[in-house]
């Protein structure tokens, strides 16, 4: 087993001893300590320029902003996502030493053919940050999505180490997240494709891999965390590409967008009739590239028709903007220290998925780039971001369940208010719609479809 190899046994082991049973923004510093980041960090060389860069720090700041990150159903899959994350995050930046990827300045990551993220002359593209993010079509959506001009200034990936670091999460949620639970081989094809997978880099893939020929020479206790690893390495560049070729407004169409925005009232406190629209929903669908284009072209179609069914459940066919007496009602988690409520200010439900709380409204916040929770209203006053706050919510928490079918994403939103046995008229109705959208797209609805 050579270095690297080794390097990232290491550090699958120590995260599947250490991560309790799931992430979040409370304990992801109890899991990526200081002794595990500045393990890693430690085996780069000493002039390197990340190790003045690059901090664990940095990381949990960044993690406030995409807090779902490690944060998955069930403490195995919790545990490989991080493990998983770290070791491509190393073997991308030579355990934290490069920055920005050699030689980049003299190669050519502008994809022509993009008129939605164009070039800037004079910017390069290349590789930068700790999943070296590269190509004007990501440095675009990233910048919008996290707050800074991807396209004008991709220089700030590797001049501010927090934004770095969003980048990292923000790829990762995007393309990576959605195949984990194929095997860390698709984690590779999704962060470097054809480059590794399919012969043509084996032996960087072969890097990340070998480490399994140790584990019959293994005590028993670590013998038992490394074979409950192989489902996780199983398979290396055999999962899906990383995101398929399915056109979303080709799906969401203007018909199909106005058929649930007609079933609205008329009345005139459907104020929804105003503010919804698919150019509004196209709009926000540009920083989140990811939503509908997982799987096959009819796991897309589920998709899209899962959310648009969901949608349509929580406005009433897109007439609610905000929670019918939204304002009565108590969703300030005084317990959340990371998002503390504002003085005068309401999390009540908004938007196309009706977001709620304090901690989604200041988490939304950072990662869309408004206050949320100093200007909660904002979802309601802007209906791009009104779009953006429910694909938000919707890839953080919702998309990683579609694969189990349409109950579980009914679980992800409404939990026990809904289902077993809380609300099944909701859920009913919520199945009606989604088995209606899935017929209309022309695909099955799937398997279990209520909870």
């Amino acid at each position: 087993m050579n270095k690297v190899a080794g390097f990232v046994t290491t550090l699958l082991m120590m995260v599947m001893l250490m991560v309790p049973k799931t992430a979040s923004a409370e304990n992801i510093d109890r899991i990526v300590t200081p002794q595990f980041f500045d393990m890693i960090i430690n085996q780069a060389d000493g002039d390197c320029a990340g190790k003045n860069f690059y901090s664990r720090d940095a990381f949990l700041k960044a993690h406030r902003s995409y807090h779902r990150f490690g944060a998955l159903n069930n403490e195995d899959d919790s545990k490989r996502e991080i493990a998983a994350a770290f070791a491509h995050f190393t073997h991308e930046t030579g355990h934290f030493c490069y920055i920005e990827e050699i030689g980049g300045a003299s190669r050519d990551y502008c994809d022509e053919s993009n008129t939605e993220f164009p070039c800037v002359p004079y910017k390069g593209y290349y590789g930068r940050g700790p999943i070296q993010l590269s190509w004007n079509f990501n440095y675009g959506p990233a910048g919008q999505n996290i707050g800074f001009d991807g396209l004008n200034a991709p220089e700030t990936v590797a001049n501010d180490p927090v934004v770095s670091f969003k980048t990292a999460l923000w790829y990762w949620m995007e393309f990576v997240r959605p195949v984990m639970n194929e095997g860390f081989g698709a984690t590779i094809r999704a962060i470097n494709g054809q480059l590794e997978c399919n012969e043509g880099n084996p032996d960087t893939v072969r890097a990340r891999t070998m480490w399994n020929n140790k584990v019959q020479n293994m005590n028993s206790v670590v013998k038992r965390v490394m074979v409950s690893l192989l489902v996780l390495m199983q398979g290396a560049c055999y999962g899906s590409e990383k995101a398929n070729h399915v056109s979303v407004p080709d799906i969401v169409t203007t018909e199909f967008f106005n058929a649930i925005l007609d079933e609205g009232d008329d009345e005139a406190d459907c104020a929804g009739k105003n503010f919804y629209s698919r150019q509004a929903f196209l709009h926000a669908l540009n920083s989140y590239k990811q939503f509908g284009r997982t799987g096959s072209a009819d796991d897309s179609k589920r998709e899209i028709a899962a959310a648009f069914a969901h949608f349509t459940q929580e406005t009433q066919h897109f007439c609610y903007v905000e929670e019918s007496e939204g304002e009565s009602k108590d969703y300030c988690d005084d317990s959340n220290s990371e998002y503390p409520c504002a003085s005068d200010k309401e999390y009540y439900g908004r938007g196309p998925i009706q977001l709620r709380w304090n901690y989604n409204y200041g988490a939304a916040g950072e990662s869309i780039g408004f206050d949320g929770l100093k200007a909660p209203e904002t979802v309601a006053n802007d209906p791009v971001v009104s779009f953006k706050t429910a694909l938000w919510f919707w890839t953080q928490n919702v998309s990683p369940v579609m694969e189990q079918g349409f109950g579980e994403t009914i679980r992800a939103m409404k939990g026990e208010a809904e289902c077993d046995g809380g609300n099944p008229d909701a859920v009913q109705a919520r199945v009606d719609y989604y088995t209606q959208y899935c017929s209309q797209l022309g695909v099955a609805p799937g398997d279990n479809l209520t909870c």
